[in-house]
């Protein structure tokens, strides 16, 4: 049985094999960030994986910033028109998103005791963040185009080496650092762990300068700069939509409930793992049938199949988060517990979104998916500046869920419209109906299941029926998986 799943992946195609490279490197990373859960809040306080979280979301909201969507943008398509100049233009692209860097940490340092108390970080930090957003978008041009040229195994490698090692680091440095008594080691944990991940790619850095040789281009500039900057919006957006819960939260209430929260909030994430591997799987197989009349009602088939495996996993994530914040947490999270059902009805409907904006992406009209991302970031902003100075960080959780809400609406109903106009089919691609029925089944099952947090043996007792639907269902899901894989 063994050699004949040896045998199926070899024969695979060099672009099937990468998708499941890929997809095990994500899988990897994304587990082993919810795996040192339990090891980091055993040895560090609150407090302390508060200030690295805050680290990190403004970091990401930065990097949307500096990077100009550079690298996710019309960078591959210049792969493709300028293949033979690559290293040229790499180099040329480099160039952008270093200047960013410098101008931002020219406007840090103009005031740097205002941005200090804006960020709420010392200058130490900081300029560890500013660190990051000169030298990261090396590895990130790096990596795209290993995947671009379908060389996986190097950004396998990278990817998870630098995850590993990273962490591994941090352990050691954090617990090195407590039997000693020295304080701040939420600085110990950031420095640690970034000497990895920037190291590796400051050594892009150097690399791709020293190979391409060219600093500025103005057809390359003009080339990139035209396809990035309309994602630059949607990159921006995302960003808020996603961390400034948490940045807020440092703000009206503290470094402490932003640990608890974001603790909270990764653990109830676990699910996304799984939704990730999903999703990537149906994109391809979704783009390949959208043409013909087979292939629309296969998708239209299959996609609610997609869609309430990924209930079953997120109403058994809900069900068993006491179980599971008592392994990987301590005694000062399991008050929050009751935060997780809104977490993960709000994570359920980004995947509902995902599905909508995954058509609008078929047929280029990204520009609503920024539409809808920028109206879900503005009312998660205004709902949190509202209601957290009343109701504390907990209030995060709903104001969210509420965003993610309008989102998935808004993502649906535009969809359902560019689909109906381009397509001239009179059916939709989904059954939305469906779909909307399975979604608010869904949330409102996770706000329910707060109800029975205390009550044990009903909770398991579900998860047993959930099973159970899935294991009478488990025909029509590989079968599924056998169309996606083919």
């Amino acid at each position: 049985m063994m050699l004949k799943k040896l045998k199926t992946v070899r024969n695979m195609s060099p672009v099937a094999k990468a998708a499941l490279a890929y997809t095990f490197a994500g899988l990897a990373t994304r587990g082993l960030s919810i795996i040192t859960v339990p090891i980091f809040t055993r040895i560090m306080s609150t407090a302390e994986i508060g200030t690295v979280n805050v680290f990190n979301s403004w970091y990401a909201m930065l990097s949307a910033v500096s990077t100009l969507s550079l690298t996710s943008g019309g960078f591959m398509v210049g792969m493709k028109d300028y293949s033979d100049r690559r290293d040229q233009y790499t180099s040329s692209v480099l160039t952008i998103t270093t200047l960013m860097a410098f101008i931002i940490a020219g406007v840090y340092f103009v005031a740097e005791d205002f941005w200090n108390r804006f960020f709420d970080l010392p200058t130490d930090l900081v300029v560890l963040m500013l660190i990051g957003l000169l030298v990261s978008p090396a590895r990130d041009f790096w990596l795209s185009r290993q995947r671009y040229e379908v060389k996986y195994k190097g950004v396998v490698m990278v990817s998870l080496g630098t995850a590993v090692l990273g962490t591994v680091l941090s352990i050691i440095m954090v617990m090195a650092a407590n039997k000693r008594g020295i304080p701040d080691v939420d600085r110990i944990r950031l420095y640690s762990n970034n000497l990895i991940v920037y190291g590796v790619a400051l050594a892009f850095f150097v690399g791709i300068f020293i190979k391409g040789k060219t600093l500025f281009n103005k057809e390359f500039w003009a080339f990139s700069l035209k396809l990035s900057i309309p994602l630059i919006g949607n990159s921006v957006a995302s960003q808020v939509l996603s961390v400034s819960d948490r940045t807020m939260i440092n703000s009206l209430v503290g470094k402490s409930a932003v640990g608890i929260y974001s603790t909270l909030y990764n653990v109830s994430a676990l699910s996304m793992i799984v939704w990730n591997a999903m999703n990537n799987s149906f994109v391809p197989y979704m783009f390949e049938n959208m043409e013909t009349k087979d292939g629309r009602h296969n998708i239209r088939k299959n996609v609610n199949y997609i869609l309430l495996g990924y209930a079953v996993v997120a109403l058994g994530m809900t069900l068993l988060a006491p179980e599971i914040v008592r392994i990987l947490a301590t005694e000062e999270y399991y008050e929050a517990i009751f935060l997780m059902p809104p977490i993960a009805a709000g994570i359920f409907l980004t995947s509902l979104g995902n599905l909508y904006s995954n058509i609008l992406l078929y047929h280029k009209k990204t520009q609503y998916i920024l539409i809808a991302t920028i109206v879900a970031a503005t009312l998660n902003v205004s709902l949190n500046a509202l209601l957290i100075p009343i109701y504390g960080y907990q209030a995060a959780a709903y104001t969210t869920l509420t965003a993610y809400i309008v989102m998935a609406i808004i993502e649906a109903l535009v969809a359902n419209g560019v689909e109906k106009k381009l397509t001239g089919h009179r059916e939709p691609l989904y059954n939305s109906k469906l779909l909307l029925l399975i979604a608010v089944a869904v949330v409102l099952c996770c706000l329910l299941i707060n109800a029975i947090y205390g009550y044990a043996w009903i909770r398991w007792s579900m998860i047993l029926i959930g099973l159970a639907i899935a294991l009478i269902n488990r025909k029509h899901m590989l079968k599924f998986v056998k169309e996606v894989m083919r």
